[in-house]
C-alpha cells in the first residue's frame, strides 16, 4: 500500500512540473524557425518589381527600435514622399519578419501609408521587406535612374528665345513642387530656379539633384517668383558622390 502511495505521489509530481511548462508553451507565440524559408527555386522580386508595386520606397537609417516598430531617419525618397522621420511597423514579431533590433542599419524600405503613422512595411513574401544599402542595391537603383542618373538636355523649351545672363555649374538643389505643373529647384543658398526642361521622372518633391544650366533674362514688365532657367545636365545626388554636402544644404535651407 505504501509503495502504491509513493508511486502515485511521484506521478502527481511529474504532472505538476510538466503542466506549467505545457501551458507556457501553449501561450507563448510560436515562431517556427523554417516557416518563412523561400520555396525551392523561388527568387526575390527585383527592385524594379518592388518599386512598381509599392506605394512608398525610401532609403533611411534606423534611429530607434520599439518592439515591432522602428523609427527611421529618411535620407531620400525614391518613390512617393513623406516626412524626415518615419515610424514603420512590421518587424521583430514572427519568423516571417525582418529582425532589426538595434539602431544604425542603412536600408531601402518599402512601405504603405494608411493615413497616419506608423506606416506598414510591405513584404516580398519570405524574402523580407527591406534591402541593404549595398553595392548590388545601388547598381539596381542606378539602372532604374533612381540614383546617380545624369541627364543631358538640349531640347527646346519656352525660354530658348531669351538671352542667357548667367550660368550655374555643379550646384546641389532640392526639387520643390509649387503646383501640379510647376516644379522649381531650391539651391543650398536659397536660390530659386524655374527650369523649363525638367524631366517628368525628376518631378519629385524633396528630390536632391546636382545640376548645371543657363539663367535666362526676365523682361522688365514681368514678375517671377523664381529665376528662369534651362538645365544643361542634372542627376540625382548619389550617396557615393562624396563632394555633395547634403548636411550643409539642409543646415542652410530651412524650408524643409
Amino acid at each position: 500500500m505504501s509503495k502504491l502511495k509513493s508511486a502515485s505521489l511521484y506521478l502527481l509530481g511529474i504532472i505538476g512540473l510538466s503542466l506549467p511548462i505545457s501551458i507556457a508553451l501553449i501561450l507563448s507565440p510560436m515562431q517556427p524557425a523554417h516557416a518563412c524559408r523561400p520555396g525551392p527555386g523561388s527568387k526575390p522580386a527585383t527592385i524594379a518589381q518592388r518599386v512598381d508595386k509599392t506605394p512608398i520606397v525610401f532609403q533611411g537609417v534606423v534611429r530607434r527600435v520599439k518592439r515591432d516598430t522602428i523609427v527611421i531617419r529618411v535620407k531620400r525618397y525614391l518613390k512617393g514622399s513623406g516626412p524626415k522621420l518615419v515610424n514603420l511597423k512590421g518587424f521583430n514579431l514572427t519568423s516571417c519578419d525582418n529582425f532589426i533590433q538595434k539602431p544604425g542599419g542603412n536600408f531601402i524600405f518599402f512601405a504603405e501609408n494608411k493615413g497616419s503613422q506608423p506606416w506598414n512595411a510591405v513584404y516580398d513574401g519570405a524574402f523580407g521587406s527591406v534591402r541593404p544599402w549595398d553595392k548590388t542595391t545601388r547598381q539596381e537603383l542606378r539602372k532604374l535612374g533612381l540614383i546617380g542618373k545624369k541627364v543631358k538636355k538640349d531640347s527646346k523649351c519656352a525660354f530658348d528665345s531669351r538671352k542667357t545672363v548667367d550660368t550655374v555649374k555643379n550646384q546641389v538643389g532640392k526639387i520643390r513642387k509649387i503646383h501640379d505643373r510647376l516644379y522649381i529647384i531650391v539651391s543650398k543658398d536659397n536660390g530659386r530656379f524655374a527650369p523649363c526642361n525638367l524631366s517628368d521622372e525628376f518631378k519629385k518633391d524633396g528630390l536632391m539633384i546636382r545640376f548645371s544650366g543657363d539663367v535666362k533674362e526676365i523682361y522688365p514688365n514681368e514678375r517671377w517668383a523664381a529665376t528662369l532657367f534651362k538645365l544643361s545636365d542634372y542627376k540625382v545626388v548619389d550617396e557615393e558622390d562624396k563632394s555633395t554636402k547634403v548636411s550643409e544644404f539642409n543646415s542652410v535651407n530651412k524650408e524643409e
